[in-house]
């Protein structure tokens, strides 16, 4: 397995990906190949894009990314996108695309990684087996609009 920096030339293949994942179980989303190539191609044109994808023997298995943040104590890294083809869950592919996020966020100074995502053994529960915490000082709060 490999890991390269995504790229904005590669954004419809990591949207067919984001889109095989994210309209399944858990999450039961309803992205379109469109949908899914705006988001992660907006994402990736800002200037404080991250992103690493995997790779194996030429296919894509996986994606992470986000945004880098100037806070009053340092960098902090959003992450905003990760995810993994399914037959791949489950292999560690998803913790060695995590780790060399880490390695890479290490290298810049960032100081702090958060993300936000729903609540669930198969969601929260793996990213607390990979040492982060859900926050007890921060709450995610929405609203819709124009509904």
């Amino acid at each position: 397995m490999t890991f390269e920096d995504m790229d904005i030339s590669r954004v419809r293949e990591y949207a067919e990906l984001f889109v095989s994942v994210f309209n399944r179980p858990p999450w039961n989303d309803r992205w379109t190949a469109l949908t899914a190539k705006l988001r992660i191609g907006e994402l990736i044109t800002t200037g404080t894009f991250v992103g690493k994808a995997a790779y194996e023997d030429g296919r894509l298995l996986g994606i992470i990314l986000g945004q880098k943040e100037h806070f009053f104590d340092g960098v902090r890294f959003q992450i905003q996108e990760f995810c993994v083809r399914p037959e791949y869950q489950q292999s560690g592919c998803g913790s060695r695309l995590l780790s060399a996020l880490r390695d890479e966020l290490n290298a810049i100074g960032v100081t702090k990684v958060y993300l936000i995502t729903s609540r669930g053994e198969s969601t929260e529960g793996w990213y607390r087996r990979r040492g982060l915490k859900t926050s007890d000082e921060m709450i995610v709060m929405s609203e819709s609009l124009g509904q």
